[in-house]
């Protein structure tokens, strides 16, 4: 290891109610003593030492030394040094905590003005930031606290602990883990510009899409299924016009040896007949695409029912109940503040009090037995005097000082308790808007569920197709116009030259050509099945080519999940090889098969936290034997509860066993 420290003696004077205490150390010291006897001291007077903080990285604490009033005693200096061996290099420190007494030009007696922290090297005086420096030169701070303490690691968040110990396993790279596995190469191969938990993310909501449309088809078939026509037999029909042109033509026949004005007449009529038709065909056209928007109009269309509910729950649960939740808040608010200030007038009462109870004491001095109110030593005779009017002057400072300290916690408690009676002026004002607002939203409520009933008792007023189909009809302009068109010609008449030789011929045509149309214009619905009936079959390949792509990308979702897991397996296996009493679980595996990070030290399979005092404390130590082969570093193992553990493993480490010992008053070095 590079730096390997070593604790050879440790000194403490005025140290958190410890006057006195040298501690030798050898690689394995025990310190006994009973609860409250000073074993945390110890363990808190060499971290500050090094880092100004106590055992539990406090800054701010107590280290200076009581009387037995709990006063602290003035004017003494609080120190810790210490002997550390780093490398085989011996190094004195040493840190002296001291308060600084002032005497003004005038004054009877010097006065406090602050504390300072002085700091020694070898004996040799430095600032903060070089004694700083020096100390992380041998041992960072961060690194300091994870292995002098057994259960300093698993204090750390979970997101910490996983990150130390993905450092110690080292780096394992997607391409190193796909190598030699063609489906795993090819999947690393199309992680550019993202991560793979980004492109599970895609897979994941491609799939989704793909599901989502996949279920739209068969509603989607349907609807074109549902708008196709009666079939007619196109056989049967087409027989049916080849039979009846037969006959056309041998009308035609009769009638060719007939004068040109019967043809004439003939042809006019033909031609009028076939422009009805087309027009006809052009109506058929304009109906079927009235009843397709019929049908989807009547299928999309929302009641004045369903708006109007929807407006109810908008309001209930967008408007209301936000409001009423605020309006909750607020309430507690005011409570807490009204609390607030009922204190605040009590305490401000005791501070009067208190006060009173301070400006009331006078100094008293008894000439008859003056001793020193601080060692109780007699006053020696030749001086009372002098002494008295110092005591008497001090006295009064002290009043002075006790009595100001009052009036400023006191004026600090009425500052906070105007403070809290504005801030209630404001939460009554929000809580008399939120009322108003609430009650408003109520009332708009109650409208419109009075609408909602009123239009629930009226005949609906939701259109069916059929009647949707009519209305359109009648407001379509061309289709009036076609029909229009069509009962001018159908009303028009072709005189014949000679009706008794040819009338009885045209009818018998006109009505076979009539029968002929008819008979085309049922082949249309064959037509209209054909085109839906390829919607169909396009739909249908549409779902086909959807089923097959869910189907690859869930193909590819497995390869992602199989390789996550293999990530997770060598992580925790490269992880779990450093370490011979705990093990590490990375990942949790959730119900759906999902994995989440996590880091829990598990022992014998027992979570941590689960864990006895003993197995901690051993899981701590294996723990930090491979930290400081890791960070090439070692520093002294701390170990409070050592009375807990029958066996300690091995350590390189240098180790202080703490032992609670109710019958050492005093603590005793073994």
């Amino acid at each position: 290891m590079n730096n390997k420290v070593t604790l050879k003696k440790l000194s403490l004077l005025n140290f958190k109610g410890i006057k006195n205490l040298t501690i030798d150390f050898d690689n394995n010291t025990n310190i006994y003593g009973d609860n409250g006897t000073g074993k945390t001291s110890v363990f808190d007077a060499f971290t500050w030492l090094l880092f100004g903080k106590d055992s539990t990285d406090r800054k701010d604490f107590e280290l200076k030394t009581l009387d037995l009033n709990n006063e602290v005693i003035p004017k003494i200096d609080h120190e810790v040094s210490a002997e550390v061996e780093v490398n085989g290099e011996l190094t004195t420190l040493k840190r002296v905590f001291r308060e600084k007494w002032v005497k003004t030009k005038g004054a009877l007696e010097s006065e406090f003005s602050g504390n300072e922290t002085l700091y020694y090297w070898n004996e040799v005086p430095l600032s903060m930031k070089e004694y700083g420096n020096k100390v992380s030169e041998i041992l960072d701070e961060k690194v300091f606290k994870l292995i002098t303490s057994p259960t300093a690691f698993n204090s750390l968040k979970w997101q910490d602990r996983r990150d130390v110990l993905v450092k110690i396993a080292g780096d394992i790279s997607d391409a190193d883990l796909a190598e030699g596995n063609e489906e795993y190469m090819q999947l690393v191969s199309q992680l550019t510009n993202k991560t793979l938990d980004e492109y599970k993310k895609q897979i994941a909501a491609t799939i989704k899409k793909a599901k989502d449309d996949i279920k739209m088809i068969p509603t989607r078939i349907d609807e074109v299924d549902r708008s196709k026509p009666e079939a007619v037999d196109a056989t049967v029909v087409n027989a049916q016009i080849s039979e009846k042109e037969s006959l056309i033509q041998n009308i035609d026949n009769q009638l060719t040896d007939r004068s040109a004005a019967f043809d004439e007449v003939i042809n006019k009529r033909n031609a009028n007949q076939d422009e009805i038709f087309k027009l006809k065909t052009k109506i058929n056209t304009i109906n079927f695409e009235i009843a397709e928007k019929a049908k989807n109009e009547a299928k999309s269309g929302d009641s004045k029912t369903d708006q109007i509910q929807k407006q109810i729950n908008d309001k209930k649960s967008n408007e209301l109940q936000s409001a009423e939740q605020k309006l909750i808040r607020l309430k507690s608010e005011k409570s807490t503040l009204e609390t607030s200030i009922s204190s605040y007038e009590k305490t401000i009462q005791d501070k009067r009090e208190l006060w009173n109870v301070e400006n009331a004491k006078n100094f008293v001095f008894s000439d008859d037995n003056a001793v020193c109110p601080c060692c109780e030593r007699p006053l020696d005779a030749s001086t009372i005097e002098t002494q008295k009017a110092e005591l008497q002057t001090k006295f009064n400072t002290n009043k002075k000082s006790i009595l100001d300290g009052i009036n400023a916690e006191g004026k600090a408690i009425a500052d906070k308790k105007a403070n809290a009676g504005a801030e209630l002026l404001e939460v009554n004002g929000r809580i008399a808007s939120g009322e108003a607002f609430i009650k408003e939203t109520a009332e708009a409520i109650a409208t419109l569920e009075t609408e909602l009933k009123t239009a629930k008792s009226e005949p609906t007023d939701q259109v069916s197709v059929d009647g949707l189909i009519a209305k359109y009809t009648s407001e379509s302009a061309e289709l009036f116009t076609l029909k229009e068109q069509v009962a001018i010609l159908e009303a028009k008449t072709f005189e014949l030259p000679d009706p008794n030789d040819q009338n009885d011929l045209r009818t018998q045509k006109q009505t076979i050509n009539s029968e002929i149309q008819v008979l085309r214009d049922s082949l249309q619905a064959n037509e209209q099945i054909q085109i839906a009936n390829n919607r169909i079959a396009e739909l249908q390949k549409e779902e086909s080519m959807l089923a097959q792509s869910i189907a690859d990308i869930e193909k590819t979702q497995y390869t992602i999940d199989n390789f996550i897991k293999l990530q997770v397996e060598t992580i925790e296996q490269k992880v779990n090889e450093k370490f011979s009493f705990v093990k590490f679980r990375l990942f949790e595996k959730q119900i759906n098969g999902a994995l989440i990070p996590c880091c829990d030290a598990l022992i014998n399979g027992v979570p941590f936290s689960d864990a006895n005092t003993a197995s901690k404390i051993n899981a701590g130590i294996d723990i930090i034997n491979t930290l400081c082969e890791f960070y090439n570093v070692s520093a002294p193992i701390i170990i409070d509860n050592r009375e807990s553990v029958v066996k300690l493993i091995d350590s390189p480490s240098q180790i202080v066993n703490l032992f609670v010992s109710p019958e050492d008053k005093k603590l005793r070095i073994a």
